[in-house]
């Protein structure tokens, strides 16, 4: 499988500059034959958010963007981070995730779980952990979603 992986420079906030930068990376590689597309940790909403987070007109913005990106994006996947709210659970209301977008629609394929919380990393101030992410089927390739830390945090570490 040909993944095509985006490394740009996104802004905190700026949904709409991000999504189109999103975009027309999405669809460089893609010409370049990417069979699957991966862009960076909350990179729609650009990383860190910080206490933006706690700004309910942001998380909807987030909410907004990720539906018009999702809507440009065809049969390659696009898996990008984001904000996930969480339902029906106590704790944070928010969960760094994992998006898969294909066909015009979007779905959550991993939670973020290690949260870091050292040096200039706060995340469990904002953000719940997730639990045990599973493969996800793209075309007939299993492939396994991680974010950051997830990874490759070991206790000897």
């Amino acid at each position: 499988m040909k993944i095509g992986i985006l490394q740009i420079d996104l802004t905190v906030g700026d949904f709409q500059g991000n999504s189109l930068k999103i975009q027309q990376a999405y669809e460089r590689v893609v010409k370049g034959g990417a069979e699957l597309v991966v862009a960076p940790e909350l990179g729609l909403c650009g990383y860190p958010p910080r206490d933006l987070l706690n700004r309910g007109d942001f998380v909807e913005a987030h909410g907004r963007a990720l539906k018009g990106l999702a809507a440009k994006i065809g049969k390659v996947p696009l898996v990008i981070g984001g904000i996930e709210k969480v339902r029906g659970k106590d704790g944070r209301p928010l969960h760094n995730a994992a998006f898969l977008l294909q066909q015009k629609k979007s779905r959550v394929v991993a939670r973020k779980a290690l949260l870091p919380t050292y040096d200039v990393f706060d995340e469990d101030r904002y953000f719940e952990p997730g639990g045990d992410s599973q493969p996800v089927r793209i075309g007939t390739t299993r492939v396994g979603v991680t974010i950051c830390e997830d990874i490759w945090n070991d206790e000897d570490v």
